[in-house]
């Protein structure tokens, strides 16, 4: 009996292994076709003079920008390195448009007020990524009439800059809440095998956040109205301010009320400016 129950878990992981290589090999091949189709589309573009044909190369361009998403959503299920790893920091407004364009109705998202700060080059791919599946998800569970904002704020006290996804559409039942929320903090092989295929998006999310480190974290919260807040905290560590802040200490982890807090501020803060600058 034993030695069954041991050739059992040896064919149970063997399998295991062979899915992740599958998953990576898959990834792998779908993102260089992609590659070469966007740079293929990128020349056409330049070379294009017609407004109405450049309107469907945009098109195009957008949809292979897409298809390149899941092509890393693979790779980032099979446990790979960040697939587009980018030397120069980012704005955290480029990022937050570098997400729009690998969704697909991006033209129902609302960028609202994101406040300056700079996000360290190795993050960016990874901070880009995670806030296109957020987005998704917010268009895919709210009414097509309804708009997706996006917030982002820096928060001096705890040194982190925090980007909210805000939809106004069905939203979750507590305990669904609950458990997407252990689905964004579990990382592990068994989430993603024991997951239904419709929450894969979590689990990309939630290895992704994983990847960004200590102190890099996703929480749903209810929208005040109706709907679901994603909140995604990123720690000071990986933004990149004019002074080196190589001698600053990562920051504690904080606690879920406290990201609750700073989610209300902040969206609040950010309404404040937008209502002030449409009165001026």
């Amino acid at each position: 009996m034993e030695h069954t129950a041991l050739h059992l878990a040896a064919q149970q992981a063997g399998l295991r292994r062979n899915t992740t290589e599958s998953l990576a090999n898959l990834g792998r091949r779908n993102q260089n076709l992609v590659r070469r189709q966007l740079s293929l589309i990128t020349r056409l573009e330049r070379q294009e003079l017609d407004p109405d044909a450049l309107a469907e190369l945009f098109e195009l361009d957008h949809l292979a920008t897409r298809m390149r998403r899941n092509a890393e959503s693979l790779l980032v299920l099979a446990g790979q390195n960040p697939p587009r790893p980018t030397a120069a920091p980012s704005d955290s407004l480029e990022v937050v448009q570098a997400a729009v364009a690998e969704v697909e109705q991006y033209r129902r998202v609302l960028i609202a007020t994101v406040e300056p700060v700079r996000v360290r080059g190795h993050a960016v791919a990874d901070v880009a990524h995670l806030l296109a599946e957020l987005i998704e998800n917010g268009l895919i569970f709210s009414p097509p009439t309804e708009p997706v904002e996006v917030h982002g704020w820096y928060d001096a006290e705890d040194d982190t800059y925090s980007f909210a996804v805000v939809d106004h559409g069905v939203g979750m039942s507590e305990a669904d809440k609950e458990r997407a929320n252990a689905r964004l903090s579990d990382s592990g092989e068994e989430a993603f095998l024991a997951a239904p295929t419709r929450f894969l998006g979590h689990l990309v999310v939630g290895r992704l956040a994983h990847r960004l480190g200590e102190g890099a974290q996703v929480h749903l919260f209810d929208t005040t109205g109706g709907g679901l807040s994603a909140l995604l905290v990123l720690p000071g560590r990986l933004l990149a301010p004019a002074q080196d802040p190589s001698t600053t200490p990562p920051p504690a982890k904080p606690a879920v009320s406290t990201l609750l807090n700073g989610f209300r501020a902040g969206v609040a803060r950010a309404e404040a400016r937008s209502t002030q600058g449409v009165s001026s």
